[in-house]
């Protein structure tokens, strides 16, 4: 793996997400909840595909811990797509891709009938947000929320008819961030945890990045990797960012940041270093913003879902061997896959591999 140095401050952007220095609980006992699966009306017209849906199913006891699932009909076990909404882990829903979003650019209803269509499950996940004021876990509370609820699916796998061995993790912005890391993580199964949810594996078929931040070690890789054509330093990022930067590790000032436990957690949320050759086959498309400076001036919607953080992901993949299927620029338009492959064609081929 190609080895980045470290800088010194990380940011994370105006809407879009967060870290805290508080360490995952795996192996402390979470509630498992009882499945009761209650079918209902889907929230969009399925237009005669053969499928049921069910919503508000609690993977966890926590205030925003359930998820929705389109489920086909079908005689065997089925594939999974896990997708994962945005908003800067604070704000969001799983009801996103209940309707066509960015101006028609994602038109999610069309989407998961498809996939229903190729007999492949659908799940909207929501997660805990971070607080307002006072975060003090950041980010990988969020994150680990989902890995709960991938874990969770698995270990309730035959209620949903699904198919453990083809489960890929889809999302934008920040889900799509989340899908990464816990793609590019070694297996968070642990088979001694008292909790059953917890002894599921985390490892997926695929991953699908649609505007996503590249890594959330901002201080390393913003200023010398993603941005670096824009010579963009940290003073640069700070004066723009200072009111998201203690949310994003759950610190409170300047000196807790500059730790040693804040360095190791950059490092365990830096998608970028954590990819390995083993991973995933990712898809990855960045091409809804014009290509800009971030910074000059500042546009809060361009840093996190710039361009470059899809290169930058491309060029890891690359030079690992990764298999990766990748869309970034848009006027210009800089790197598009030669097979013009969409998300969901993307996920009906890993489904059939």
């Amino acid at each position: 793996m190609k080895r980045y140095q470290k800088q010194l401050f990380s940011l994370l952007l105006v809407g879009l997400f967060t870290f805290g220095c508080k360490k995952d609980n795996d192996n402390s006992v979470s509630p498992t909840p009882t499945v009761n699966i209650t079918f209902s009306d889907s929230p969009f017209d399925l237009q005669g595909v053969n499928a049921k849906f069910a919503k508000d199913i609690a993977y966890d006891s926590k205030e925003r811990t359930q998820f929705d699932i389109w489920l086909p009909n079908s005689t065997t076990p089925t594939g999974l797509v896990i997708y994962v909404h945005g908003g800067g882990f604070t704000s969001g829903d799983k009801d996103f891709v209940y309707t066509v979003q960015s101006g028609g650019a994602w038109d999610f209803p069309s989407d998961i009938r498809f996939l229903l269509q190729n007999k492949i499950a659908v799940a909207t996940v929501r997660y805990t947000l971070l607080s307002p004021t006072g975060e003090k876990e950041g980010v990988k509370k969020s994150m680990s929320d989902v890995r709960r609820a991938l874990q969770y699916i698995r270990h309730r796998a035959s209620d949903f008819n699904i198919d453990k061995n083809k489960i890929i993790l889809a999302g934008n912005s920040a889900g799509a961030g989340t899908s990464l890391w816990i793609a590019f993580n070694n297996d968070f199964a642990d088979a001694q945890n008292t909790d059953p949810v917890l002894r599921e594996s985390s490892r997926v078929k695929g991953v699908v990045a649609r505007e996503t931040q590249s890594s959330y070690n901002i201080e390393d890789r913003w200023v010398n990797d993603v941005f670096v054509d824009y010579s963009v330093t940290w003073s640069q990022i700070l004066a723009n960012e200072t009111g998201n930067i203690q949310k994003i590790y759950g610190v409170s000032s300047t000196a807790q940041y500059e730790s040693a436990a804040i360095d190791a957690y950059r490092a365990e949320v830096d998608m970028l270093a954590l990819m390995s050759a083993d991973d995933p086959e990712i898809y990855v498309n960045n091409t809804l913003r014009d290509v800009l400076n971030p910074y000059s001036p500042f546009n809060p919607d361009i840093p996190s879902h710039h361009a470059f953080h899809a290169r930058e992901l491309k060029e890891r993949a690359d030079a690992i061997g990764l298999k990766n299927v990748t869309y970034y620029g848009k006027n210009p338009v800089i790197y598009a896959h030669p097979s013009n492959e969409t998300w969901i064609q993307f996920c009906v081929r890993k489904m059939n591999e």
